[in-house]
């Protein structure tokens, strides 16, 4: 190897690690916002090669595809039954992209409230604004577990609506899991129901997950 090629290669692994400590100091302070990416301890180890895609081959298919084109394409829309894998493919997108230094925030309905609250507190270090900012923005994929679980009261609506209105405006992309089809999860997310899944049906791939209940036939 002479000089000039020698320079040239030293030039560009400096500029490769330099980008890879900026993206994880990046991960670093989004994580420490955020509270850590919030995907349940339970499912930290969650992998695509750990997925039992017995019930759902299609479905491991394309969240590994989701994971290769990332960020381009559309998002992903996880629908069926509870037990069927939906929670742990969506961890494990997650977990996939960590470990490529893309920053997620993974939560359910009840986190995602619970955390915009939080900036209420007057020792909190961002505004709501940056917070919701930090969701639907500056983490590379949002993505949002058991969408429709809970009863949606006015505020949460408005809240989800504000959230998933501003991923399809800033056309980022998303991750959703819910047990529930398009009709009675608009019926679930109040009066902004129809608002709410008709954009989720725009940027999303429907992946309908069947089977039983893994965790009943453990027993």
């Amino acid at each position: 190897m002479d000089l000039i090629e020698f320079i040239r290669k030293s030039i560009e692994q400096n500029e490769k690690e330099a980008r890879e400590l900026l993206l994880r100091e990046r991960q670093k302070k989004i994580a420490c916002l955020t509270r850590s990416s919030n995907i349940p301890k339970r499912y930290r180890n969650a992998t695509l090669e750990n997925f039992n895609p017995k019930y759902n081959p299609r479905a491991l298919e394309i969240a590994k595809k989701f994971v290769m084109n990332f960020p381009e394409g559309k998002g992903l829309l996880f629908a069926g039954p509870v037990g069927t894998g939906k929670t742990h493919l969506a961890a494990a997108i997650a977990n996939a992209l960590i470990d490529k230094l893309y920053s997620v925030y993974f939560g359910n309905v009840i986190d995602i409230i619970s955390f915009i609250k939080s900036t209420y507190n007057e020792d909190s270090e961002i505004s709501e604004r940056e917070a919701i900012n930090i969701m639907t923005d500056k983490v590379d994929l949002f993505i949002i577990d058991d969408l429709g679980k809970e009863n949606t009261k006015d505020y949460t609506s408005a809240m989800l609506y504000q959230l998933i209105n501003k991923v399809y405006e800033n056309e980022k992309p998303i991750v959703i899991t819910t047990n529930f089809n398009s009709v009675e999860l608009t019926g679930k997310l109040g009066e902004r129901g129809q608002a709410i899944v008709s954009r989720i049906a725009e940027m999303c791939e429907s992946v309908i997950f069947k089977g039983e209940d893994w965790r009943l036939c453990k027993k």
